[in-house]
């Protein structure tokens, strides 16, 4: 399979390689980082190419209207990311996921000006995904039976909301220090797991789309997360939170999770680890210092969530 991509305007290649079969057993994983600083365009890529399996971690900014070309020569599945740098008071608004079988592409992707985000993609072989891949929901039953026919399926229509979780596994791919068979093996459980959490938020999202949620329930929950962006250092409890905006604790768990992609308590990891994260890279502050604005009664346990939110120490991430 060969895959390759280019900004058209400057007709310059982001990436043109060829995917080793999985039986290529001698084939080790190779590393590569881009960059193309052009007018309007300002991209930053991080790429891993192994065994039926491309990386690519690309953080781009674009300030007048840009077209990506890309190709895709012969049969992938292809799990994608695109989050937003933005953040808006409803979370991360456009930062959206899913998972596609492409026979073969060639794509012509218009990019709008003043756009600032992070561009994840996760191509795989049919043949590795296959053999990584066990899932037995109909949902997957239903998109392996699709695939059969060599037509471009996505498992869910509409693209999801990207969860806290998936985020931190994108973030922990991005900067783990692993190397070499260290790092195959990293990544490669990285990327299950990450395809876990998708189809774990798509039987979800499927199972509820007979249980809309009601325009006064969206409200209550926009406010809901605004109260714990506003206290994640002592957030409320359920309970409390349900009584403050004046719904169940059932909808509440559950319209949350079902609005924003992302459960109630991984919310608040969430907006503490980002918050000791700039509080370190661009305040200066102690790990003690750190965990204890952030909402930990112990340092202990902040360095354990820090660790595994981010795939780092918080005292690696300073160097």
């Amino acid at each position: 399979m060969i895959i390759k991509a280019k900004i058209k305007q400057h007709n310059e290649w982001l990436f043109w390689e060829e995917l080793p079969e999985i039986s290529s057993i001698n084939t080790i994983l190779s590393e590569k980082h881009i960059a193309i600083n052009k007018s309007p365009i300002n991209i930053s890529t991080y790429q891993i190419l192994s065994r039926g399996l491309f990386v690519l971690c690309a953080d781009m900014r674009v300030s007048a209207p840009v077209d990506i070309i890309s190709e895709i020569e012969g049969e992938a599945v292809v799990s994608q990311f695109i989050l937003s740098k933005s953040e808006s008071a409803h979370g991360f608004t456009f930062s959206k996921h899913n998972i596609r079988y492409i026979p073969s592409l060639y794509e012509e992707h218009p990019i709008q000006s003043n756009q600032d985000f992070l561009y994840f993609m996760v191509i795989m072989t049919p043949e590795l995904y296959q053999n990584m891949i066990s899932i037995h929901t109909p949902l997957h039953l239903e998109f392996k039976e699709k695939m059969k026919e060599k037509k471009v399926i996505s498992i869910v229509e509409e693209d999801l909301f990207v969860t806290t979780e998936m985020k931190g596994i994108i973030d922990s791919i991005r900067t783990t220090t692993n190397k070499n068979e260290l790092k195959q093996i990293f990544v490669n459980a990285r990327i299950l797991e990450l395809i876990m959490l998708q189809f774990e938020q798509f039987s979800f999202i499927s199972d509820k789309l007979t249980d809309l949620l009601k325009i006064e329930d969206v409200q209550k929950l926009e406010e809901a997360q605004r109260i714990l962006r506003n206290n994640f250092v002592n957030p409320p409890t359920h309970k409390q939170l349900s009584k403050l905006v004046l719904l169940n604790e059932f909808k509440l768990r559950n319209g949350f999770k079902q609005h924003f992609g992302t459960t109630i308590y991984n919310y608040i990891t969430r907006i503490r680890m980002e918050e000791a994260k700039r509080l370190i890279l661009n305040e200066n502050k102690n790990m003690y210092e750190v965990s204890t604005i952030v909402g930990f009664k112990h340092q202990a346990s902040f360095t354990h969530a820090f660790k595994k939110y981010y795939g780092l120490l918080p005292s690696e991430i300073s160097r």
